[in-house]
């Protein structure tokens, strides 16, 4: 029996053992350590020394490896596609940049419809015009090398930074897809490290329902010798629009939000480098989209650099920015990492309320506490027409109807002005050599019949800042972009090649003219009646939302002074 026990154990012990010899435990984590915690400053200095809580230990070399670096620059880098329901991009293996990134719901291309669509023989002389540059947006098209979007530079070590925006980065993930209606937001992991010791280890956030990309940036020195690192993060040229100047719409270029005010640079006119100290947000901005970014930790400051490129007809000058990270040193088996946030997107409100930071101050909107209310207004019509012309329509009668007792009281003075014309007319004859006392009869005259000479200016004037606010406001709408009206009007955001609706506009200034009660010598009269002819013109090349807008002013403005010339003003009686 005791034979047989012993026998029995011996085999036992035999089983487990060649078990293990087979098939291996998996070598246990260390959890003894605790993961490193990404530390940020409260004051901001110039290339201070990053503080003990800016950095993280790591444990010794042994007890974590740096990752394989791929070091061959013939390598090609893999092209990581992220898909959202608000955008697709495409990272770059190599450097880890991001080289694409197009919006989904801004790609619609639309083609003015012009004489040439309609008579094919007039097509040999006018030039089919070209797809606005809005129609495909590509917000992170590089030109410039070394600008790419979340590139990374050390600040004093060229040879590092071609090295690292050459280094094949290793991704935790082959692709990203979000959903929308989920809410689920992914990361993407993009590690590389250097013989020098350094490793980069740049993660990115995204979500299925904004415009955000959440980034954070984290070097790490497995070196045996402290490093006095100075880093930036670079975040590219901006939109495509902001590289060509635009004939309408606000500033396209540089724009950045510090100490609660909003301001802008132009390209051409940033030498070498334009320093932003403490920036709530900075980025670049077009008419209609921008790219913004804003650290969530300490920095240095941020910077705008600038670059003379040719085209094929000119040279052009373009803007790039960027975050320059504070000064560190940068002890063996440490680490220090730089929380940021970017936004890529459309200049619409709601969108930009996301990312928060008041980005959405970024509108140029000329008195904005007039505009805003307006814009909404017209969403509002939208949300029940479907068509941004029919609201555009509808918002411009909501402001005619509004303004309507000003304009009444003004066209009814003109009247009563126009009635004391012979009177004011003997005065002048009487007392042309004595000025003084010709003023001193007019204002007896006026005082006598209680008329103000401004009377029929003032109201008028107070009605220009309204039109004024949604003028502006239409003319930068993200939300006429490529949106159709009726027939041959495919883009209120842009000309009607047709240019029926300016000929519209100018016929009825003229109309206008016509029914208004003149208050003016000839001579003046006759250089006004010019003025329909000159708007026309001027207005051809205007987008035909802000057309339509001028058009059904006047067109109720016309059916405003029909009724006010049917309103009988009492003659003057001494």
């Amino acid at each position: 029996m005791d034979q047989r026990l012993f026998l029995a154990i011996a085999l036992s012990m035999l089983v487990l053992i060649g078990y293990y010899l087979i098939f291996p435990p998996p070598t246990p984590k260390n959890t003894s350590q605790e993961p490193p915690q990404a530390g940020s400053e409260t004051s901001r200095g110039d290339f201070q020394p990053a503080q003990s809580e800016s950095v993280a230990s790591l444990g010794t070399a042994a007890q974590r490896e740096a990752p394989a670096s791929v070091t061959d620059a013939a390598i090609k880098g893999r092209l990581i596609e992220i898909q959202t329901p608000l955008y697709s991009a495409t990272i770059n293996t190599r450097g880890g940049n991001l080289t694409r990134f197009e919006l989904t719901n801004y790609r619609v291309a639309k083609e003015s419809i012009d004489w040439g669509d309609l008579i094919s023989p007039l097509r040999q002389f006018i030039d089919k015009a070209e797809i606005d540059p809005y129609a495909q947006v590509d917000m992170a098209t590089t030109q410039i090398a070394g600008k790419e979007m979340f590139a990374l530079r050390f600040i004093g070590e060229d040879s590092l930074s071609r090295q690292y925006q050459q280094k094949i980065f290793t991704a935790d993930r082959k692709a990203i897809r979000l959903y929308g209606g989920d809410g689920q937001s992914k990361r993407l992991v993009l590690t590389a490290s250097g013989p020098d010791g350094l490793t980069v280890e740049k993660t990115f956030t995204f979500h299925p329902d904004s415009y955000v990309v959440d980034y954070q940036l984290a070097v790490i020195n497995y070196g045996k010798e402290v490093r006095q690192l100075r880093m930036a993060s670079l975040f590219g040229e901006g939109p495509p629009g902001a590289k060509v100047a635009q004939r309408f719409g606000g500033h396209q270029g540089p724009m950045w939000r510090e100490d609660g005010d909003v301001d802008t640079e132009d390209a051409d006119d940033i030498s070498g480098s334009l320093i932003v100290r403490e920036p709530d947000w900075l980025g670049i901005t077009d008419t209609y989209f921008l790219t913004v970014a804003q650290a969530n930790s300490q920095i240095s400051h941020a910077f705008y650099e600038a670059e003379e490129v040719l085209t094929d007809e000119d040279s052009v000058w373009i803007a790039s920015y960027g975050i320059e990270l504070p000064q560190v040193e940068l002890q063996p088996n440490k680490m220090v990492t730089s929380d940021m946030k970017v936004y890529l997107g459309p200049k619409k409100v709601t969108e930009m309320q996301k990312f928060g930071a008041k980005l959405e101050d970024s509108l140029d909107l000329t008195l904005e506490v007039l505009a805003r209310p307006m814009l909404a207004l017209m969403r509002w019509f939208y949300g029940f027409t479907g068509n941004y012309g029919v609201a555009i329509i509808l918002l411009t009668v909501v402001v005619r109807v509004l303004l309507f007792p000003l304009t009444y009281k003004g066209m009814t003075n003109i009247k009563r002005m126009q009635k004391l014309q012979p009177r004011i007319v003997t005065l002048r004859e009487k007392f042309k050599k004595d000025k003084e006392r010709l003023n001193k009869e007019m204002m007896a005259l006026y005082k006598k019949h209680k008329m103000n000479p401004l009377g029929g200016c003032l109201p008028i004037a107070l009605q220009m800042p309204i039109f004024f606010a949604l003028y502006w406001a239409l003319l930068s709408a993200i939300e006429l972009r490529h949106e159709p009206f009726i027939f041959w009007i495919a883009d209120l955001s842009s000309k009607d090649g047709l240019y029926i609706t300016p000929l519209l506009m100018g016929g009825s200034m003229f109309v206008q003219q016509r029914l208004t009660p003149a208050s003016m010598d000839p001579t003046q009269a006759k250089i006004m009646m010019w003025m329909p002819v000159i708007f026309m013109f001027f207005m051809m090349g205007f987008p035909s939302g802000l057309v339509l807008y001028w058009l059904t002013s006047n067109l109720l403005s016309i059916a405003q002074q029909l009724l006010i010339n049917r309103i009988k003003v009492p003659e003057p009686v001494d």
